[in-house]
């Protein structure tokens, strides 16, 4: 009796298993993704958007940064400056922190004041707007723009030693030490019985 039992509990083991793997590849296949989306699933963009420069990285206090790059210019693309993961907020009045992208490029202008840490979005869609993340032609996602050349950040070097070293490594000599004693001690006191 045991033998079908166990037989039937593997063979449902691997069903079910089987099926949670097999669930999320069907379902996938059964959506649509035009540029609108479907079933709560975004589409993918309509192309890539590439930064193609910062104009500096270490700037005096007040200095416009331009950032420029390209961007697919179907399906309603919009751009967005982001400083400090916030939508960014013209400081001045020639900043564009925003843009549609009607030529495939685009070209942002920020005033920095303090180190800050710009990057660009883009939304895309007909009905929806969806938003997907622009990065330079080596994947660098975001810049940080330095206030002062005095100012670059400089992060410490990581702590990779300890300054107690040389006891820990004396305290395992003498460990060492005291069980070969105790080794000895012990081999001598079964000779002597």
């Amino acid at each position: 009796m045991r033998n079908p039992v166990r037989k039937f509990a593997g063979v449902a083991a691997v069903v079910l298993l089987g099926a949670l793997v097999a669930s999320p590849m069907l379902a996938a296949g059964a959506q649509t993704n035009g540029s609108t989306g479907s079933n709560g699933v975004p589409p993918d963009p309509p192309g890539a958007c590439v930064i193609s420069a910062f104009n500096d990285v270490t700037v005096a206090s007040g200095t416009q940064v331009t950032i420029t790059g390209t961007a697919p210019s179907s399906d309603n693309t919009h751009v967005v400056l982001y400083a400090n993961g916030q939508p960014a907020v013209a400081q001045s009045p020639s900043d564009i922190v925003a843009q549609d992208v009607t030529d495939g490029s685009f070209t942002l202008k920020y005033t920095v004041s303090q180190t800050t840490v710009l990057s660009v979005n883009f939304t895309f869609g007909n009905q929806n707007a969806y938003t997907a993340i622009c990065s330079t032609k080596g994947g660098v996602l975001s810049e940080v723009v330095s206030v002062g050349a005095n100012e670059v950040n400089k992060a410490p070097l990581a702590f990779t030693g300890s300054s107690d070293t040389p006891s820990y490594v004396l305290i395992g000599i003498a460990a060492i030490v005291l069980g070969a004693v105790l080794v000895v001690a012990a081999r001598r006191r079964s000779q002597v019985s």
